[in-house]
């Protein structure tokens, strides 16, 4: 043999013929020899952007706030998407997409428990998927709006900006558990929003929460959720607004 190195296969038939043979004459059994196990790759996080595709989201953001949905639909916000997803295609693993490294730690610490590879990377491409389904509600396919928020949300889970998009195109289309459902998990993953955004994100998801519980005729539930609205941004209009027309309800014997 080339260098002194011997084949592996002679040796490994021997083993096999080894544990045919079974134990010999007055022998005991020894101990079956455990392959060694290979630890599963660590997860690894990386959140910076892509300046590219980030402008290409603020121009789309440009073309929202002209009025042209469709424009930003089509321009900007699927290309982006598209272009965010054939690059994450080959990711071996898990792929999640984070806000802030709490949340990445979140993502890590999960893929660590499900013993599972996974890379977390910037948030980009959900918020496209966001801002893509704000502009298709808006276009009335809350049901595309839909499709594309459940890919978000896998790729996010714990993302409340996610789940409140979500949840209003669920209730768009009178999906009321699953709204219920949405707007609770943004309620309990809005501690990992931004700072500049959680009080914000936890007030609409308390909001969005206390107006599928009024759709669906639960009106203590609803108050208690309101309620619980303002005393995350005091003086919302629009809860102090439902709550009072859940009082003229009650009062019509509703």
């Amino acid at each position: 043999m080339r260098g002194g190195t011997s084949h592996p296969l002679p040796i490994l038939a021997l083993l096999a013929c080894a544990a045919c043979a079974g134990p010999p004459a007055g022998g005991t059994t020894a101990p079956p020899v455990k392959a060694p196990s290979v630890a599963p790759s660590l997860p690894t996080a990386d959140l910076t952007p892509d300046p590219v595709l980030g402008k290409a989201l603020l121009e789309g953001l440009l073309a929202v706030r002209a009025g042209d949905a469709r424009r930003a639909v089509d321009g900007y916000f699927n290309p982006v998407i598209n272009a965010y997803e054939r690059r994450y295609k080959a990711v071996p693993g898990r792929l999640y997409c984070a806000r802030s490294m709490e949340e990445a730690a979140r993502y890590m610490k999960d893929a660590l428990r499900a013993h599972q590879p996974a890379r977390v990377v910037e948030a980009g491409l959900v918020l496209a998927y966001v801002y893509r389904a704000r502009e298709l509600m808006i276009l009335d396919d809350p049901a595309g709006a839909q499709v594309g928020l459940e890919r978000a949300r896998a790729l996010s889970p714990a993302n409340a900006a996610v789940l409140l998009q979500l949840g209003a195109a669920y209730k768009a289309q009178r999906m009321l558990p699953q709204a219920q459902e949405a707007y609770q998990a943004a309620v309990d993953s809005a501690d990992l929003s931004p700072p500049e955004t959680r009080p914000q994100e936890t007030a609409d998801a308390f909001y969005g929460l206390g107006s599928t519980y009024v759709a669906m005729g639960r009106l203590d539930e609803a108050e208690a959720t309101y309620q619980r609205c303002l005393k995350v941004l005091p003086g919302n209009a629009l809860a102090e607004m439902e709550l009072k027309e859940i009082e003229r309800q009650r009062a019509q014997g509703h």
